[in-house]
């Protein structure tokens, strides 16, 4: 199994408007790239993006839904919406598994800071998130549309992870995770955890 941190609008990852490393590297290898799903083996084309040829079509029908999904998730969301239309170059980070898992168990673990006893910090880990949107909120959202995912701030889980002390065994997730988020912050797009 592999878990990538994917920065770029939803729309574009929910329409499967993209290419990634892993599609690329197999095309300069003059290797075709094949996904495996319910309905059988597809095989992607040079240049064809993950969600196929109708991709980026689906993607512009689908934008105003999701920024009407976002805008009814969370008021604090709706009023620092990022940029749906964006056709930036994704980014793309791939993380280790053993490492991530190690990361995400610490951070349920250690949710958020107290003093003397009383809870300063969140009641969840912004870390533990599955998506982290470009905006700034105290807690943790859990969202069901667009899709189902608890959603963190990218700026509150890059501050999580410069003051943590996370086991040695999830440094290397650690450092993917805040790379990634710096190029949410960076971009003002969504990462999204892509199992």
């Amino acid at each position: 199994m592999a878990i990538d941190f994917m920065v770029m609008p939803m729309s574009r990852y929910i329409s499967g408007d993209f290419v990634s490393p892993t599609m690329r590297l197999a095309w300069e290898q003059g290797l075709p790239y094949k996904l495996i799903g319910p309905d059988g083996v597809r095989e992607l084309p040079l240049g064809l993006p993950f969600g196929g040829e109708d991709a980026p079509v689906r993607r512009q029908r689908i934008i105003e839904t999701v920024l009407d999904d976002l805008r009814a998730a969370s008021h604090k969301i709706a009023a620092q919406l990022w940029d749906e239309r964006s056709e930036v170059e994704p980014c793309f980070h791939r993380v280790d598994v053993a490492s991530y898992h190690a990361l995400v168990e610490y951070y349920a673990a250690h949710p958020g800071g107290s003093f003397l006893g009383i809870r300063t910090g969140p009641k969840m880990s912004h870390c533990t998130a599955s998506l982290f949107l470009p905006c700034d909120f105290r807690e943790p959202v859990d969202m069901t549309s667009p899709f189902e995912r608890t959603a963190a701030a990218t700026s509150r889980a890059l501050a999580e992870l410069s003051h943590a002390k996370y086991p040695a065994e999830a440094r290397s997730a650690a450092e993917t995770l805040s790379a990634a988020l710096e190029d949410s912050r960076k971009l003002r797009l969504p990462l999204i955890v892509d199992w």
